[in-house]
């Protein structure tokens, strides 16, 4: 994935703990912090491979 996934995928977690912060009922609070957690998930996937220092060039 491009840098351009990752870095959508993190403004969505803010904005999903954003609203989970400003909402009263916390049944709906748990749900967009799961969203915001599965934003994580799919940030992490979209990062590129760490490279090993001995396989630099």
């Amino acid at each position: 994935m491009r840098a351009a996934d990752q870095e959508y995928y993190r403004r969505r977690e803010r904005q999903e703990r954003e609203t989970a912060e400003r909402t009263r009922d916390e049944s709906v609070r748990r749900l967009h912090l799961e969203m915001a957690d599965r934003y994580v998930s799919l940030a992490e996937q979209a990062s590129p491979p760490a490279i090993p220092i001995a396989a630099r060039p």
